[in-house]
């Protein structure tokens, strides 16, 4: 993952997280040794909040603190007890964070009761961490809402699925197709297409036992992500790309383009939408993970997630784009208002992902390790996540994509072509995954 320091920013900028507090909270922050290494890098003063007692000090970070915070629903009381903690030992902080989505609501909390300016606030934060509620919140704003069009229209049939009783309610309030999926989470993990009655009864004996779902209508159309930045309530910049056609049979990702290749006046009405919906949810500061469909009748919301995008998108921003969205999420989190992000470009990115079962031929051999290794030390390829597995892992991927490979064109057609070609020598290209089909929409 890209580790950047202060040299990768305008000299106007470098000075901005200089000596700044910010506490980030999430156990993957501790584990992520790129999220630590890139914001002390930028100036900051980490802290971090261990939930582990054996967690080994870092020496990126300027302090830890002791907390379990594990419990989310009691995130009100696990702030207040950060916060007292923090009061203890005299440590004045400039800013809290998250870049998960289940610290999104404590993150917000401990924000709210320092009183400090960055943070997302905790009727968003606490809208955007469940599907059902975006979706919920979003459909009783219909009056009074100031944005054209309003947002609820960017919403569809939606019903949170808790017993038997919800379940039976959304097989007649939204029908079918359908899409079941949890009502927390990401990566497209455990999403279902529902196409018939039979389906739903098959949805309440596999999923009623455990965590919520939420069961929502199937929108047509094409895939896109839009990552938003917001600070004080203002949208500073969204920026719009694309997903190719899911894996069959279930909602997980196959493919990535950067730029957006819808024409102006469509990727427009996403960054219109997008925006719209955070704003109205509640979000106030941060950067802000949305996915959409443009449909046959325009932008619909799948979800808002409460943090910068995951995986790849970072990564893929800074080479598009230049700018850092680690380095957003913590100004704003400072409490700073940074400047707005440039949207232009003159090259093109375009990635397909391997994943289980439909990779296991190469991922499980050391040749292909190699080959991704000498394309990444030539720079024919932007890599994300591991390039070899032992046989056993399968067990613990289930779908889920566990790496992605790229290229970087000075075009989409450029970019295509050559990830055409790079596919067909790394054995990704099969009878089982047709890698055209999954980059059909780019065009």
């Amino acid at each position: 993952m890209l580790v950047l320091d202060k040299s990768s920013l305008p000299e106007t900028e470098r000075h901005l997280l200089e000596k700044k507090k910010i506490l980030v909270l999430g156990e993957e922050q501790i584990d992520r040794k790129w999220i630590r290494s890139t914001i002390t890098n930028y100036g900051v003063k980490l802290i971090l909040v261990e939930t582990k007692p054996e967690v080994i000090p870092s020496e990126d970070v300027y302090k830890y603190i002791q907390y379990d915070f594990t419990d989310h629903a009691q995130d009100e009381t696990h702030a207040a007890g950060i916060c007292k903690i923090l009061t203890a030992l005299k440590v004045s902080i400039d800013g809290c964070c998250t870049f998960t989505d289940e610290c999104g609501p404590l993150a917000a909390y401990v924000c709210e009761k320092l009183e400090l300016t960055g943070g997302a606030g905790v009727l968003g934060a606490m809208n955007a961490k469940y599907k059902s509620s975006t979706h919920t919140y979003l459909q009783k704003q219909i009056n009074g809402v100031r944005q054209f069009p309003r947002t609820y229209e960017y919403t569809g049939r939606s019903v949170k699925i808790t017993c038997e009783e919800s379940l039976r309610s959304a097989a007649e309030k939204v029908g079918f197709p359908a899409v079941c999926k949890p009502d927390s989470g990401a990566h497209g993990d455990g999403v279902q297409l529902i196409q018939s009655n039979e389906e739903y009864e098959r949805v309440g004996k596999t999923f009623l036992e455990g965590e919520s779902m939420m069961i929502m209508e199937y929108f047509d159309g094409t895939e896109h992500d839009i990552e938003v930045i917001i600070c004080r309530g203002e949208v500073l910049s969204a920026i719009v790309s694309d997903n190719g056609p899911t894996r069959k049979g279930s909602f997980v990702e196959t493919s990535m383009s950067m730029p957006t290749c819808l024409p102006p006046s469509k990727a427009a009405q996403l960054r219109t939408a997008a925006s719209h919906c955070c704003i109205d949810i509640g979000l106030r500061n941060g950067v802000f993970n949305v996915e959409m469909k443009f449909t046959s009748t325009g932008p619909k919301l799948l979800e808002i997630n409460g943090r910068m995008g995951g995986n790849y998108v970072r990564n893929w921003m800074y080479t598009c784009y230049g700018f850092d969205l680690l380095w957003y999420t913590s100004v704003i989190a400072a409490g700073i208002r940074p400047p707005v992000p440039t949207e232009q470009t003159n090259v093109h990115i375009m990635g397909i992902t391997c994943a289980w079962p439909d990779h296991e031929h190469i991922l499980c051999k050391k040749e292909f390790g190699e080959k991704i290794d000498e394309l990444i030390k030539t720079d024919e390829i932007n890599f994300f996540g591991r390039n070899f597995f032992d046989p056993k892992e399968n067990v613990h991927h289930g779908t889920i994509p566990v790496c992605s490979v790229a290229v970087v064109g000075h075009d989409l057609q450029h970019a295509k072509s050559t990830l055409l070609k790079i596919c067909k020598d790394l054995g990704i290209q099969t009878l089982r995954f047709d890698v055209p089909t999954y980059l059909s929409d780019f065009v």
